[in-house]
Formats: C-alpha cells, sequence, structure tokens
C-alpha cells in the first residue's frame, strides 16, 4: 500500500475482526501522525497473525 492510499483511507477487505480491530488502529494512528503507537500496531499484527492464523 501507498503512503497516498494510506493517507486517504484505503483499508483492504479481509482478515479476521481482530485484524480488522488492529488495521483500524494503526490507520487512525497513522493518520494522526502517531508514528509509535502504528510501529507498536505493526508487532501486535505480526504476533496476532502468528498466534490466530
Amino acid at each position: 500500500m501507498s503512503d497516498q492510499e494510506a493517507a486517504a483511507g484505503y483499508r483492504p477487505v479481509g482478515g479476521c475482526a481482530e485484524c480488522r480491530r488492529i488495521k483500524d488502529l494503526y490507520y487512525r494512528a497513522w493518520r494522526a501522525g502517531d508514528r509509535e503507537t502504528a510501529v507498536e500496531l505493526t508487532a501486535e499484527m505480526g504476533r496476532h497473525l502468528r498466534r490466530a492464523h
């Protein structure tokens, strides 16, 4: 995904409810300029993917 797509609020569809929750929080943080939270959510998504999928 490009930075422009992310800035425009583009969100790929799919994943389980927890994937969607993490993605939603990530995009909110990204749009707000909160890079620290975005990085934390990236790590959380990785942990979730290893555990659940």
